[in-house]
């Protein structure tokens, strides 16, 4: 259970993306093999394919593997390497903080607009915003107190870049 919540975001992603395969599967085979294609399949695939989207910038957090250019805080001493860590988390945790708010006032204000096919409200479309960028920054203050333990030990800041340039 622990493994799973390690890895929730990808874990979500991965039912997420087997629920999508299957929609797009019943998409393909009602229309072209039965000549009657399903009506809702189209826009269930649309928002299950948002959600994954979201899930995977919050998996991409905790691994670090969103793109980063780090050439030039490589170059600094190790201390001024954290700062700049914590300066570009700080400014993450702000755009996080922002998203979870404007995304709870979009998703509740779409309460009583329904999906035009599903007929449920938008609400559940929008919700993935704030709810995965409570994720995020949870992500992000894990990502914080391993570069924090990091500097104490007197090691590198762990890059965001994989590949580095």
């Amino acid at each position: 259970m622990k493994q799973f919540l390690l890895k929730l975001e990808e874990n979500l992603a991965a039912l997420f993306m087997g629920g999508l395969l299957f929609t797009l599967f019943l998409q393909v085979f009602t229309r072209y093999v039965l000549n009657d294609p399903l009506s809702w399949t189209e826009e269930a695939a649309r928002y299950l394919y948002v959600y994954i989207v979201f899930l995977g910038a919050s998996a991409a957090i905790s691994d670090r593997s969103h793109v980063g250019i780090d050439y030039f805080a490589k170059s600094l001493p190790i201390k001024a390497q954290w700062i700049v860590s914590l300066l570009v988390n700080v400014a993450i945790l702000a755009s996080l903080a922002l998203l979870i708010y404007w995304g709870w006032r979009a998703a509740m204000r779409q309460w009583n607009l329904p999906l035009v096919v599903l007929d449920i409200p938008y609400t559940w479309v929008y919700i993935a915003i704030p709810i995965t960028a409570v994720l995020m920054t949870i992500r992000t203050l894990f990502v914080m107190r391993e570069d924090y333990q990091a500097m104490r030990k007197g090691a590198q800041v762990a890059t965001e870049a994989r590949g580095g340039l």
